[in-house]
């Protein structure tokens, strides 16, 4: 009997060595085929990325961060601040302030992007020749009754400077003048509200509305536009508060004396002409205004009663 239990006993032995064998078997044949598509997959990638094999020969390893790179067309962080001025901040602002106030964000920044795109030789080389040139922004033409308290404003601006609307005008133009503002008008340079109808309006071309204005990319100039002065804003403030602001216009200033009528339309003079004697004043070129012109045909004088010989008379 004892024997017989020790026989059993060793052939469960020799069954649980063979189980655990087969077991093991099984193991490596499943780590086989593990490993194998392991190493297919990095044969495949090897393959089709080159670069990542010779990286991974070299030992060089790829710094993982969690913040990715900045693109190399971003500059915003090693751009250099914009220095507004701020003349001309409260200059513009207080514009659209008194253009479109009632026409919110929106309307505010397309009114500034019209100024500011009005910058070169057609309209004025700096914003404020732009916006304080005569006739071109209604804010700012003489008995408008907005006038005074837009001068006000480009002055100083601390009776409003908590007003939601001059906030606003006022964040429109920092953001127009550093460039960091997007123009709605597509770089329109002439607008008007839907109130009226200027007659320029009927040769406009890009029309568009936003809110309660029209913009128009261009009107084309029937003639040559001479660049128009340069206007300090400073001084222009000072003078139009004390009363002492020149009412003649640039128009006006380039032209010469004028020289009468031809069918109804006045005619000037060269701008130099203005002050110099006439012709028959010179000593030079005395002429006697009063004497009778000697006519003459085809180029040659014509014979006068005096100059005519007496009939049977030899000529000369």
């Amino acid at each position: 009997m004892a024997a017989r239990w020790i026989g059993l006993t060793r052939s469960n032995k020799k069954n649980s060595r063979a189980r655990a064998k087969a077991h093991t078997m099984k193991q490596s044949l499943h780590a086989l085929g593990a490993g194998g598509v392991l190493v297919l997959a990095a044969a495949m990638n090897f393959a089709l990325y080159p670069d990542a094999l010779a990286e991974v020969i070299s030992g060089e390893r790829p710094i993982i961060g969690f913040v990715p790179a900045e693109p190399a067309g971003n500059t915003l962080s090693t751009a250099t601040p914009t220095v507004l001025n701020e003349n001309e901040v409260r200059l513009l602002a207080a514009t659209v302030w008194g253009e479109a106030r009632s026409e919110g964000e929106d309307g505010m920044r397309a009114v500034a992007h019209v100024m500011v795109n009005r910058i070169g030789p057609r309209f004025g080389e700096d914003l404020a020749t732009v916006i304080l040139s005569p006739k071109q922004f209604s804010v700012w033409n003489r008995g408008d009754p907005n006038r005074r308290t837009v001068i006000n404003l480009a002055r100083d601006p601390s009776s409003i400077a908590t007003d939601p609307q001059w906030l606003v005008a006022d964040q429109v133009a920092r953001e127009v003048l550093s460039g960091a503002s997007v123009d709605p008008t597509g770089g329109a340079l002439f607008y008007h509200t839907r109130a009226v109808r200027p007659r320029w309006a009927r040769i406009g071309q890009g029309r568009q509305v936003i809110g309660q204005h029209i913009f128009y990319v261009d009107v084309p100039d029937p003639g040559v536009r001479d660049t128009p002065r340069l206007i300090d804003v400073a001084q222009y403030l000072g003078q139009a508060i004390s009363g002492n602001e020149p009412r003649t216009t640039q128009a006006s200033s380039r032209r010469g004396p004028r020289a009468g009528r031809v069918n109804g339309v006045i005619q000037y003079a060269p701008v130099g002409a203005g002050g110099q004697p006439l012709p028959s004043e010179t000593t030079a070129q005395a002429v006697d205004v009063n004497a009778a012109a000697t006519p003459t045909i085809s180029g040659g004088p014509v014979a006068t009663p005096d100059t005519i010989a007496p009939i049977g008379a030899s000529a000369p």
